[in-house]
């Protein structure tokens, strides 16, 4: 009895699977939150850049902010992954997530391979703001809950071909928006607006006149037998350096502008290229796992065929680049316009709540 009475309760098993399960979603929160002001600090620094025409170059602190929200989000979906017990990519949250995290890795990935396009983080950083944004703060809570996978979806497929299909998404929207950016540097530089455009490029030019200005003056100095018709043509040549001291500056802001141009289209050209290799493994893949699940390789649902619709788009874009047959302008063109039919794959299917793929997202 003394002994008995002695001994502690012990806590039942529900009371420690909340406190666990609390535990978890407050680390949750804190990682998205953690992984918002990363994004927030690393927009605020590249548009900073921007507007004091620094696109050039990376610089090491919105390198280390913009890691530091990709590791946050990649811990995060990690968390959903233990707390749910399979692959956090069974709702429209979970894959906004991804999606946030895909953009971050692709830019860093850019970053690593081309250090001068600084460009692109004016693009890509808001942008994965802008989707992380919209899943923690508009998605209503019952849409953020990890729940339990259909049928359908239980397979070790999942992984294989969701993760990949994301990823496609993720680098064709870097693409597209680095069209975006090669579209207005171009329309910017067509209406000569007063923005700085230069990237980086230094008025060598004008630097190169002065120099030849002052060599003349000291020639001229030096010279006993100058008269006064030489001092006339010293005068002359100093007006005609002068000014060809001005337009070198503006020639240097035109190579700027012209740097940003060919520096957003080789962005766009390697991470399309990059995401149509994704969207064609995710493609095939998907049809083996449709093949296993609902005994058809292809059944033109209406996911499947939105996602054939963003291959043929990108595979035009690819032709065009390729084989030089449009200009830069138009094939940007193309990849733009290809930023909306990506959206419209990934979201604008689900919106409807039809077909074999819009179990996960609004339609619930």
């Amino acid at each position: 009895g003394a002994g008995a009475s002695a001994r502690a309760p012990l806590p039942p098993a529900r009371a420690l699977a909340g406190d666990e399960v609390l535990s978890i979603s407050t680390f949750e929160q804190l990682l998205g939150k953690v992984g918002f002001g990363s994004l927030f600090a690393t927009t605020g620094i590249y548009w900073g850049k921007a507007a004091f025409g620094n696109l050039k170059e990376h610089g090491k602190v919105e390198k280390a902010t913009m890691a530091s929200a990709n590791a946050a989000l990649l811990l995060l979906l990690c968390l959903r992954w233990v707390d749910a017990g399979h692959f956090p990519l069974s709702n429209m949250y979970e894959s906004l997530l991804f999606l946030s995290w895909g953009i971050s890795a692709v830019h860093l990935y850019l970053a690593l391979k081309v250090p001068q396009s600084a460009v692109a983080g004016t693009l890509t950083s808001p942008t994965a703001l802008g989707i992380l944004a919209f899943a923690t703060l508009i998605l209503p809570p019952e849409l953020q809950k990890a729940t339990a996978l259909v049928p359908a979806l239980k397979s070790n497929w999942l992984f294989m071909h969701v993760s990949v299909m994301m990823m496609s998404y993720a680098t064709l929207l870097v693409g597209s928006l680095m069209s975006f950016g090669y579209l207005a540097i171009d329309q910017f530089q067509s209406l000569d607006l007063p923005f700085n455009l230069n990237s980086g490029s230094d008025d060598s030019g004008s630097s190169a006149g002065s120099s030849d200005l002052s060599s003349a003056m000291a020639s001229a100095s030096a010279s006993a037998a100058a008269t006064a018709t030489l001092v006339d043509m010293e005068v002359e040549i100093q007006a005609g350096e002068g000014n060809a001291g001005l337009g070198s500056s503006g020639g240097g802001k035109r190579k700027g502008a012209a740097d940003l141009l060919e520096t957003c289209d080789d962005l766009a050209y390697r991470s399309i290229g990059l995401g149509f290799a994704f969207l064609t493994i995710g493609i095939i893949s998907g049809a083996v796992w449709a093949n296993e699940a609902w005994g058809s390789y292809w059944s033109w649902d209406p996911k499947e065929t939105w996602a054939l619709i963003v291959w043929l788009f990108y595979a035009i874009y690819l032709h065009g680049r390729i084989y030089k047959d449009w200009s830069p302008k138009q094939t940007a063109g193309v990849s733009a316009a290809g930023f909306v039919v990506v959206w419209m794959c990934y979201v604008g299917v689900n919106l409807f709540g039809v077909g074999l793929h819009s179990y996960g997202f609004f339609s619930k």
